[in-house]
């Protein structure tokens, strides 16, 4: 496997959670640094993008910038993206506690050529738990450039690799790796 770093996607506004996801404790820890831990099973470094500046540095990771900032995930991914020293990244939703360390070194490994590599749910793609490879970078800037920021939209701009229940099933059984945190009640779910 392609060494791999990580990015915990931390922006925006909590809007229909009332408060910073980010910092919303579940098991006895912030969600950030749960995500963050996880996904260092198989990631170095992990990075956080908080959407603003500082946010988040009392939690001992490196942040990085959203590029550009205030447009979403797809600004951190980009910020992410361009500051990992590694080609591969995989990326998590902060509100993803259940994020997959096992999955994201699949999705690692089945990387070949393409610009990342995506596991679909009966949701659709998941593209907020997935891996992505630097190739990615000048289509994304250029989808921010363009004012396209919805990023299930703009992988259908990049050469991206599906990964199937049937693939990705033995990494997580449970496929509770999907699961998020979007409102209060939504916590309830989680533990």
């Amino acid at each position: 496997m392609s060494p791999l770093a990580g990015l915990v996607l931390c922006g925006g506004a909590s809007a229909r959670m009332g408060r910073d996801k980010a910092l919303i404790q579940l098991e006895g820890q912030p969600l950030a640094v749960r995500v963050a831990t996880r996904i260092s099973r198989v990631a170095d470094p992990v990075m956080l993008a908080p959407g603003t500046a500082g946010r988040l540095t009392h939690l001992g990771y490196v942040e990085v910038a959203d590029d550009p900032a205030g447009v979403g995930p797809l600004g951190g991914l980009v910020g992410g993206l361009a500051a990992s020293p590694h080609h591969l990244l995989a990326a998590a939703a902060v509100d993803m506690p259940f994020v997959s360390p096992e999955l994201m070194r699949l999705l690692a490994e089945l990387h070949g050529d393409e610009d990342a590599v995506v596991p679909v749910t009966n949701s659709g793609v998941e593209p907020l738990h997935a891996v992505y490879a630097k190739t990615a970078l000048p289509i994304l800037r250029e989808a921010c450039a363009e004012g396209r920021f919805v990023l299930r939209a703009v992988l259908e701009r990049l050469r991206v690799r599906l990964v199937g229940e049937a693939e990705w099933r033995p990494a997580d059984p449970s496929g509770r790796f999907a699961l998020n945190a979007n409102r209060p009640e939504d916590r309830n779910g989680l533990v």
